[in-house]
């Protein structure tokens, strides 16, 4: 069976070796697992495809990736940080176990046609629908504030399997959407009477978030305080890029304060194709040594946490009936062991951020604190009703 995996490649050369496999050979990549892997995700600096490419001089806003029988492989060109060209290429390929491919690079002025299989939407909920593009978040917690003003109350990112959301306020929660369909549907819910707190054709919002940190939202830790990343003097969103690949946004927050102490925040989201997570990079400036950054899993119906450990990825996960109405819901925060700084328990009432399995990462001055966040639901992963099959699920995130 195949399994739905990110493929890291090593590749190793010298310069002179790299300027043949561009002219003459391509560019190798080699899959050396036992499984064949479905949507290998493949990311590269524009200056290693330059190097790639036969005409160096050639210029383009898109690039072609193409096997050597002439598969068109999904790739998008993504410009991360808005200055109007592109940084980085990502694109899609499936491997066989242990097979090497050679792929081709192409430079063209017209976008490849693939279909989209990632999607961003922050939408107005008054007529025409605009997409939102330079609202300063609210400052508001509650939702009867935000509800009538925001779409889904803030930025959703999907892929062909799952979809999250962000409340675009002070609460700054983060929750899933279950979806029963591979298509983007989030430009139209909760727009026309579309709402989504039952199941429709497509799926449904199947998490009460409360005042925990929800599917993965983002607090600073200080000694024993907690500071949710909400509250700020300015916060503001950007869509980075949304494609056949990957959806990447951007939000930033200006003067979050913790205690007596201010600091500025960037946390940059990810989905790729075919996953059932998203990838978080979190930058905090002004650091004095600390701090750590906090994230976690909300617990409103007392189902333990449990903790695994796999490929060096550290995972606390919840597993029970705890889905909106009651389903099976599978959730998982995934930590490199290098960042990994501990578990542990929020409170289970209070003012602050309550009812969460919590998880602290190392905060750095020179490089992000990452993590992911994953969700398994029974109405389109039915097999989690074995957990086995739901550890194996988490296993194989980790493996990316």
């Amino acid at each position: 069976m195949k399994k739905n995996l990110l493929l890291y490649i090593l590749c190793i050369v010298v310069s002179a070796a790299l300027q043949s496999c561009a002219r003459n050979n391509g560019y190798s990549i080699t899959h050396p697992g036992n499984s064949d892997v479905i949507d290998s995700v493949i990311v590269l600096t524009h200056s290693f495809v330059n190097s790639q490419l036969e005409d160096t001089a050639s210029s383009g806003p898109y690039i072609l990736v193409k096997t050597e029988t002439g598969e068109l492989l999904p790739s998008q060109c993504d410009d991360i940080d808005g200055d109007g060209n592109w940084d980085e290429l990502a694109f899609l390929c499936d491997m066989g176990a242990g097979e090497n491919k050679r792929l081709y690079f192409e430079v063209t002025d017209t976008p490849p046609p693939f279909p989209i299989r990632t999607n961003i939407r922050f939408g107005r909920m008054e007529k025409p629908f605009e997409e939102v593009t330079g609202d300063l978040r609210m400052k508001t917690n509650d939702t009867k504030f935000t509800a009538p003003v925001y779409q889904m109350e803030g930025p959703a990112w999907e892929n062909d399997r799952i979809a999250f959301r962000n409340y675009y306020d002070a609460r700054n929660g983060i929750d899933i959407f279950g979806k029963t369909t591979g298509e983007m549907v989030m430009d139209s819910v909760g727009v026309n009477g579309r709402e989504y707190h039952t199941l429709a054709d497509w799926g449904m919002d199947i998490l009460k978030v409360g005042n925990s940190l929800g599917a993965g939202a983002i607090a600073i830790g200080i000694g024993d305080s907690l500071y949710r990343i909400g509250p700020c003097e300015e916060g503001k969103y950007r869509l980075i890029s949304e494609g056949p690949v990957r959806a990447i946004l951007e939000l930033t927050y200006k003067n979050v304060p913790a205690g007596d102490r201010l600091y500025q925040v960037v946390h940059q989201i990810t989905i790729y194709a075919g996953g059932t997570s998203y990838w978080s990079k979190v930058w905090v400036n002004d650091l004095q040594g600390d701090e750590e950054l906090v994230t976690g899993i909300v617990n409103l119906h007392n189902i333990p946490a449990d903790t695994l450990v796999h490929s060096k990825i550290h995972m606390m996960y919840s597993l029970g009936n705890q889905g909106y109405s009651g389903e099976l819901l599978g959730m998982g925060l995934l930590v490199q062991d290098d960042q990994l700084k501990r578990f542990w328990e929020a409170p289970l009432s209070g003012s602050g951020i309550i009812n969460t399995h919590l998880v602290s990462i190392s905060l750095y001055n020179d490089k992000p604190s990452e993590y992911r966040f994953m969700a398994a639901w029974e109405n389109n992963e039915p097999r989690i009703k074995d957990k086995e099959y739901f550890l194996q699920l988490l296993r194989e995130e980790a493996g990316k």
